[in-house]
């Protein structure tokens, strides 16, 4: 894959077998739409994409290219739906046909329901489906835009490249997780999503989405006046709250812990995140070691988090997505227990760091924006430096690990792209330095902690008998 574009991508012959195609009508010309990683402006003649293949994808759509909102919707394509296959809307063979219609009210694109005039709606745009492609009014799907110069064979080649990539980033979605994240599920076990006019489900999401715990405390603002605010937005009253895994890194210990226990899962939080897996598990076993759909599901959510983040410019969403590598990134004992999580884990990151550019300006620049000026990756260095240490400690005597061969291959290449040394080893920290006058003075390198709530080790005999 390569960077966003705000270029049109480029209408192909149409194919001569029909392919899942999403219509988009009533689309206003220069609108910004993004569909995966591509982003592009619309033009009169456009009307949809095609050749959209299986697994999942986001789309949504911005009034303007900048700092406007987005509003968008994830949706999933079954690769075991061919073309031949039977709809099961319009009771005959064709190709699976997404329908989005602009809403001039909520400056978005909605699926058409399949009820009383929307099911007509969509049968009539569903039957004009030949006549586009014809008129080349549909444009070809594509993972990435494809480089300057590269042969016909090259670019198919480039294209499925980026496709795998695309699969990569979103391999550990699921209907629960995007369920569960989006408020379409809740506490009680009631599941209330939104179908389209074929029966398949979208779920939606906001740049202006938000979990509670991020939300500004306004004073002599109450949260039903907010709630009203966000209700009444451009998102038409879709907006739901956020509900990601709680993750809070100011107590990493089980409760009543006390003395040593605490200071170590503060120091090592492989038991907070061993909490969090077991209990968002389906059917955990009484010994807790059945932890697979919970490790699925806090992938899932570092895939959702950072993909918000990443389209949507998402404040919330990359808020947690910090959190989740916090935890993660600060575990010793997990590094062995849980040492597959923990490969797919890093493998994902790297993954992740690649795509970083995809935004005008750069993810980090984004995070930079609510930290110090120009430090947004500086969390992410420090967390990979802590966690580097912690690796080569824990597995001291151990060969061939495949957590410490995935970390190496992310330490090489950060340390190519962004120039970062994560071994303490290489780097002087103390030394003699001469200054203008001539005059020699000694100077060590002392870093930040790299954890803001560690314990501290204080000498009582330094501290203010008052304070004491």
């Amino acid at each position: 894959m390569t960077s966003l574009t705000r270029r049109q991508p480029q209408s192909q012959s149409p194919s001569p077998i029909p392919t899942t195609t999403l219509l988009t009508p009533h689309l206003p010309p220069k609108t910004l739409v993004g569909i995966d990683l591509i982003t592009f402006t619309s033009t009169p003649n456009f009307h949809g994409i095609r050749d959209i293949p299986g697994g999942w994808h986001f789309l949504y759509t911005g009034t303007t290219e900048g700092l406007s909102l987005r509003c968008g919707a994830w949706f999933y394509i079954d690769e075991s739906e061919t073309p031949q296959k039977e709809s099961s809307a319009s009771g005959g063979n064709g190709p699976q046909v997404l329908i989005w219609r602009w809403n001039g009210d909520t400056e978005a694109l909605e699926p058409i329901r399949g009820t009383g005039e929307g099911y007509q709606e969509a049968m009539r745009y569903r039957a004009n489906l030949g006549a586009l492609w014809r008129g080349g009014g549909l444009f070809g799907y594509r993972s990435r835009v494809p480089a300057q110069g590269l042969r016909q064979a090259e670019q198919e080649e480039d294209e499925q490249e980026g496709r795998r990539k695309w699969k990569a980033l979103t391999n550990r979605l699921s209907a629960r997780l995007l369920s569960r994240i989006t408020g379409a599920q809740r506490e009680e076990g009631i599941v209330d999503l939104e179908m389209d006019w074929d029966g398949r489900v979208q779920w939606v999401v906001t740049s202006g989405g938000t979990a509670r715990r991020d939300d500004d405390d306004i004073p002599g603002l109450d949260r039903s006046s907010l709630e009203a605010v966000a209700q009444s937005g451009s998102a038409g009253g879709r907006e739901r709250e956020f509900s990601f895994l709680p993750v809070d890194l100011k107590m990493t210990w089980r409760e009543g812990a006390i003395g040593r226990e605490r200071t170590e899962a503060a120091r090592d939080r492989s038991w907070a995140l061993g909490e969090i897996i077991h209990r968002i598990s389906v059917h955990p076993d009484a010994a807790g070691m059945d932890d697979t759909e919970g490790e699925g599901q806090v992938l899932g959510e570092l895939q959702f988090t950072f993909l918000m983040g990443l389209t949507l410019m998402n404040y919330s969403c990359l808020q947690q997505w910090k959190r989740l590598l916090r935890l993660i990134l600060t575990c010793r004992l997990a590094i062995v227990e849980r040492a597959s999580f923990m490969v797919e884990v890093l493998r994902l990151l790297l993954l992740q760091l690649k795509r970083c550019d995809d935004i005008e300006g750069g993810l980090f620049d984004q995070l930079g924006a609510e930290e110090r000026a120009g430090e947004g990756a500086e969390f992410l260095r420090k967390l990979l430096n802590g966690f580097r240490t912690a690796l080569y400690e824990t597995l001291e005597d151990v060969e061939g690990s495949p957590v410490k061969t995935e970390f190496e291959r992310l330490e090489e290449w950060v340390k190519s792209e962004y120039d970062w040394e994560l071994n303490r080893d290489a780097i002087l920290r103390k030394g003699m330095l001469q200054l203008e006058d001539g005059e020699e003075v000694e100077m060590e390198m002392i870093e930040d902690e790299e954890d803001d709530y560690a314990p501290v080790i204080v000498d009582l005999d330094t501290v203010p008998e008052e304070l004491r």
